[in-house]
C-alpha cells in the first residue's frame, strides 16, 4: 500500500452508510433515470438527493406547522386577557401618531434623475 492508502480510507470511514435493497415499480425507475440523468447523477446519488429533499420539506412543514399552533396560542391568549379586561389597548390615533412621527423623522431618499 502507498502513503495515500490511509487517507483515502479515512474519507471512507468518515462516510458510514448501510447499503438498501428494494423493489421499485418500472414506472418510478424510469422517472429516477430521468431526474438522475436531468441532474447529471447516478441513480443512487439521485436517489439519496430526492430522499433527503423530501425529508427535509417533511420536517420544514412540521416546525412551521409547530410555529403556527404557538402562533395561535399567543394569539388566543393575548385575545383571552383583552376580553377580562386584563390587556392594554392603544387607540389607532396613537399607533398612527408614531408612523407619522417616524416618517417625518428620515431623511429625504436621494432620487436620480
Amino acid at each position: 500500500m502507498g502513503k495515500g492508502a490511509p487517507k483515502a480510507r479515512a474519507r471512507q470511514a468518515a462516510v458510514i452508510t448501510s447499503p438498501i435493497n428494494f423493489r421499485m415499480p418500472r414506472a418510478l425507475r424510469l422517472r429516477l433515470r430521468r431526474f438522475a440523468q436531468s441532474r447529471h447523477l447516478a441513480e443512487a446519488e439521485a436517489l439519496r438527493a430526492v430522499v433527503s429533499e423530501h425529508l427535509d420539506e417533511v420536517e420544514s412543514e412540521r416546525e412551521l406547522a409547530e410555529a403556527e399552533r404557538w402562533q395561535f396560542q399567543q394569539a388566543y391568549a393575548t385575545w383571552d386577557r383583552f376580553r377580562r379586561g386584563e390587556g392594554r389597548t392603544v387607540p389607532r390615533e396613537q399607533i398612527q401618531q408614531i408612523f407619522t412621527d417616524a416618517l417625518a423623522q428620515r431623511e429625504p431618499v436621494a432620487r436620480s434623475g
